[in-house]
């Protein structure tokens, strides 16, 4: 519910704004919190009504109607976060964007923990939802010194950006249908414990999930200013992607089972087939639908992304049900990997031939990912640590070894960047 309706809050507009040629007018800023907030405060009024007046009087209780009441106190709170944080997606002041986003966490496990100990349960949760979104905006206020606080109610200003906002929406909602609906299949077809191995899964796929959040944040800003260089960046951004995500990759899946075994214990060891059979999804995820996705939005044209998740849902979904009372955990992964094969075939067909040129770098990536990834799981050792050192050491060393003599022009790109971060 917080992830809806933070999608619901912002509509896109946040995206709009960043991918502005123009920087948007202080008019435009105060116009556009003026309408989300146009849209989310009357929403959360009828819901608390709802919750609190109506339904209690018909119903002997409506604590799920609550909780979601309360969860989307949130939306007001985004809709005035929404402008600024674009601003500083736009300018690239990812550090403050970072302390924004802290505060919230922050706040919000601050809260639930306190709540929870004070004994209100599953409220502890839906409250630190708007407490958390709250300390965050007062974090925006600080750090965003130039920030249009006040609201107009201006929609001839918005609405050039509404078309393509919805859009951009909707992109975002079939993203979260994507990732409920796994549970939701696996969980009605495999049971709970499949959902485990499966949210298990996810955990440690953590790191191409966290690089896809990041790319996407950073590429729609620096897509949309880079004018008629923009398909060449994005075709050297997706061999450069590929090749980070390339080597933790490797490692993952090399060595997952002493990884499982020496974390988790024995009996998570199905968590091994969804992460083998699923890690093309992950690396497609973020080497190629992130840098994509951002790219059609910087060109105006979300409509290619939103086909691609589409049908990446559908396909994903359709033999997550098909194959997992077969095939069980492995059959997860596949179903991942396949959806996702399906939504890159999309992207880079709706995409002009100078990106997809870069899509060469990155399948040998991926492809160098994949031999470290076995040299790992053929070591006959995998027991203990000793399996574990063993096999993350085999796949490091196929991945160093091949990355210098395949992809050496990603490898001193990605290593002259790196080198300007020690300071």
């Amino acid at each position: 519910m917080q992830l809806v309706g933070q999608n619901l809050a912002e509509m896109g507009l946040p995206a709009a704004l960043v991918r502005m040629q123009e920087a948007p007018s202080a008019e435009l800023q105060a116009s556009t919190i003026g309408f989300l907030l146009v849209l989310t405060v009357p929403l959360v009024l009828i819901l608390i009504v709802l919750a609190f007046v109506v339904v209690p009087g018909i119903a002997n209780s409506s604590e799920i109607l609550q909780v979601v009441a309360i969860t989307l106190l949130a939306l007001p709170v985004y809709a005035v976060r929404a402008v600024p944080m674009a601003m500083m997606d736009r300018e690239m002041q990812f550090g403050r964007v970072a302390a924004v986003e802290a505060a919230d966490t922050i706040g919000f496990n601050c809260f639930a923990l306190t709540a929870a100990l004070l004994g209100l349960g599953v409220f502890s949760l839906s409250g630190a939802v708007p407490f958390g979104a709250t300390l965050g905006t007062l974090v925006t206020w600080i750090v965003r010194r130039r920030f249009v606080r006040r609201p107009r109610f201006d929609f001839a200003r918005v609405r050039p950006l509404i078309g393509f906002g919805s859009r951009v929406s909707v992109l975002g909602m079939l993203y979260l249908g994507r990732d409920l609906g796994f549970v939701t299949v696996i969980g009605a077809i495999g049971g709970t414990s499949m959902a485990g191995y499966y949210a298990m899964a996810k955990r440690f796929f953590s790191f191409p999930v966290a690089l896809s959040a990041a790319v996407s944040r950073v590429t729609l800003p620096a897509l949309s200013q880079s004018g008629s260089q923009r398909s060449a960046r994005a075709a050297r951004m997706l061999g450069q992607i590929a090749l980070v995500c390339g080597l933790p990759m490797a490692l993952l899946v090399g060595a997952i089972q002493p990884l499982v075994t020496v974390l988790l214990g024995s009996r998570w060891l199905p968590t091994c087939d969804i992460v083998i059979f699923g890690a093309l999804s992950m690396m497609l995820v973020a080497s190629l639908a992130a840098p994509m996705n951002a790219y059609f939005l910087a060109e105006g044209k979300p409509d290619a992304p939103v086909a691609a998740i589409g049908l990446e849902l559908i396909v994903s979904l359709a033999l997550t049900a098909l194959l997992i009372e077969g095939l069980h955990s492995s059959g997860i992964g596949i179903a991942m990997s396949i959806g996702s094969l399906a939504s890159a075939v999309v992207l880079l067909r709706s995409a002009g031939p100078t990106v997809r040129r870069g899509a060469t770098a990155m399948g040998r990536a991926i492809a160098i990912a994949f031999v470290a990834a076995v040299a790992g799981q053929l070591l006959p050792v995998h027991d203990g640590l000793a399996g574990l050192a063993a096999s993350l050491a085999a796949a490091c060393a196929t991945w160093l070894a091949l990355s210098t003599l395949f992809s050496k022009p990603e490898m001193a790109s990605v290593l002259s960047r790196a080198r300007t971060l020690i300071p």
